[in-house]
């Protein structure tokens, strides 16, 4: 598989400067006000995972619903890339250009928070692979879609159900269905990464967390010619 999808988001990306300020400065602006107010931990975690997860989830499925619609994801793959291989590289360059991006909001977070080197790179990695599982689930939100708001909101509604399944928005009880719920959620890992700064105490759910990356992608290349071709439509 080349890369020439990947390289090309990268060149778009940097060459539309007032996007990419825009990109940084919005996030790092929610996280500033979050970050350095009288928020509790627990409520703090919960908006940066959200923050997050949604933020790469738009990244992805907003500018695909666009290019379907301008005929840009037909000439892509009528021009000899495979469906597969396009909605893969779009979303790994979406999720490492969106983690570029977000770098600052966590940064000020950990600084904020006083956060160990440690604490800070299992923050980074699982924000990395968390983006990479949103752009994914906004790959197949855009597909089911006829506009990018109608993306944007089916993407949302399946984000915040997954984020409540990962104890995001409540904390489960150990012996409960929520808390096995959460073992197997996509966003637990990042949650956690976030409350860990605050709270300390260890990291849960990374093994799931690689598993939905693992499996989402052999989904979406598995489907990927049914995905593109309702992008053409």
């Amino acid at each position: 598989m080349n890369l020439l999808v990947w390289g090309f988001e990268w060149r778009l990306a940097l060459s539309n400067r007032r996007t990419l300020a825009l990109r940084v400065v919005a996030p790092l602006s929610i996280v500033t006000v979050i970050a350095t107010g009288e928020v509790p931990a627990t409520a703090g975690a919960a908006v940066y995972a959200t923050l997050f997860a949604v933020f790469g989830l738009w990244c992805v499925a907003l500018p695909l619903v666009r290019d379907g619609e301008r005929g840009i994801v037909r000439r892509v793959v009528r021009g000899g890339i495979s469906p597969g291989s396009y909605l893969i590289q779009r979303t790994a360059a979406a999720a490492s250009i969106a983690l570029t991006q977000l770098l600052p909001a966590v940064l000020l977070v950990a600084v904020v928070l006083r956060a160990s080197p440690f604490e800070i790179m299992t923050a980074l990695g699982a924000l990395a692979v968390s983006l990479w599982i949103a752009g994914l689930i906004g790959v197949l939100a855009a597909a089911l879609s006829r506009s990018a708001s109608e993306a944007g909101l089916l993407g949302g509604v399946a984000l915040v159900l997954l984020l409540h399944m990962s104890g995001v928005f409540q904390t489960p009880t150990l012996d409960g269905f929520g808390a096995m719920l959460e073992a197997v959620a996509p966003f637990t890992t990042l949650h956690e990464a976030f409350l860990t700064m605050a709270t300390g105490g260890a990291v849960l759910g990374g093994g799931a967390e690689v598993a939905w990356a693992t499996v989402m992608p052999l989904v979406v290349w598995a489907l990927a010619t049914d995905l593109t071709g309702s992008l053409e439509r």
